[in-house]
């Protein structure tokens, strides 16, 4: 079998597509239909003080891999803003209130809360989403 330069190319993006995306969907019009009625759609933002970006950061990070496994969890993605490395955003849907509320009780989120404490900003919060399309 040859093996030529567009062969690797392709195949180490979609390895790099299935390592990011993992068993979450891509955008495509089976997403809206994943999502059951009942759904909860937000986007929590919050912002570190200066000098804690890092620690925050390290914070927010431990959540990503406990929290995907949660029932109820279709996605939950966290991001850092490119132009102001101290404010953080996570993009998260749900499957209802109720699982959203167990992840808001769970010993992880606890763990961050307790790790952020004197390391953010006032201000960020949460914001709720319905999906249009």
């Amino acid at each position: 079998m040859k093996i030529d330069r567009r062969t690797i190319l392709t195949g180490g993006t979609s390895l790099a597509v299935a390592a990011v995306c993992g068993d979450q969907l891509l955008a495509s019009e089976s997403v809206k239909s994943a999502l059951p009625k009942g759904a909860i759609v937000l986007v929590a933002q919050l912002q570190a003080k200066a000098g804690e970006e890092e620690a925050v950061g390290k914070a927010l990070l431990a959540m990503v891999e406990p929290t995907r496994k949660e029932p109820g969890c279709f996605c939950y993605n966290l991001h850092q803003s490119k132009k102001d490395k101290s404010q953080f955003m996570f993009y998260e849907q749900w499957a209802s209130q109720a699982a959203l509320d167990t992840h808001g009780q769970s010993p992880h989120m606890k763990a961050m809360q307790q790790a952020l404490k004197g390391r953010t900003a006032k201000g960020g919060g949460v914001t709720f989403f319905d999906l249009l399309g």
